[in-house]
């Protein structure tokens, strides 16, 4: 049965953006009466205020439509590592809770009480099993005809089955700035654009917009045979959130 992909870009905890753009998608999946598959590029946790909502979401989506899946970005990984930690070296996640959004995560799922990385841990595990589950099923990349998923990109070195999942959450030299041939289309997040407007090359489509400081949060979505593009986008402007809709090049 033929169906829309919609890409989702870095989340990065703006819940408020990604509902009505769920809304958005529930909308064209009532009207055309074909289930969507929604692709959520990663990075749905860190910096913003509503992470633990965020992942509800995510979570949701997989129930409601099947075929969606959670595309694992670096800021999810750094969260799975967190809440499967025990008795480990807290200095370990420094970085990522003081620098890169972690503590806002904590904060969303009120775990800042506890007084360890253990304890936060063994609360998260028991109360938040089911995010748990989504985070650890989370897959590297998605693959279809002519278009791929991920969220930073891929080796061009590489061929696209083979590749090292770590490159594809992280990659940004040598692939941003590749000007070569690929074998698909490359749809991914990870790397805000210079415009905080999703754009386009000849290779590759890249939606993260900066949600958590912009309020500009956008998808991607693809027809089932991969020619017709369009760009979702939700806009927060004076405390209430507007999705558009234009049509990609």
């Amino acid at each position: 049965m033929p169906y829309t992909t919609y890409a989702m870009g870095d989340v990065h905890g703006r819940a408020d953006l990604l509902a009505p753009l769920l809304e958005a998608i529930a909308q064209d999946a009532e009207a055309s009466g074909v289930e969507p598959r929604v692709l959520f590029l990663g990075d749905i946790v860190d910096r913003g205020p509503s992470s633990r909502q965020a992942m509800d979401l995510v979570c949701e989506t997989l129930e409601r439509w099947p075929r969606s899946r959670l595309v694992r970005g670096n800021h999810d990984a750094y969260f799975l590592d967190f809440m499967t930690a025990d008795a480990v070296d807290e200095t370990k996640f420094d970085k990522w809770l003081m620098r890169l959004g972690g503590y806002a995560t904590l904060s969303s799922y009120d775990l800042l009480s506890e007084g360890s990385i253990a304890g936060a841990a063994a609360r998260f595990r028991a109360q938040f099993a089911r995010h748990l589950e989504v985070l650890r099923e989370a897959v590297p990349i998605v693959i279809d005809a002519r278009m791929a998923y991920v969220h930073a990109g891929i080796s061009p070195s590489r061929v696209i089955t083979d590749q090292d999942p770590q490159v594809l959450m992280m990659i940004r030299e040598g692939f941003l700035d590749y000007e070569g041939d690929l074998s698909h289309v490359i749809v991914h997040g990870h790397t805000v654009t210079a415009s905080r407007l999703p754009e386009q090359t000849r290779t590759r489509i890249s939606i993260d917009t900066g949600a958590y400081a912009t309020g500009r949060l956008t998808c991607l979505a693809a027809s089932a045979d991969e020619t017709k593009l369009e760009f979702l986008t939700a806009t927060e402007n004076a405390k209430t959130v507007h999705v558009t809709r234009r049509s990609a090049c």
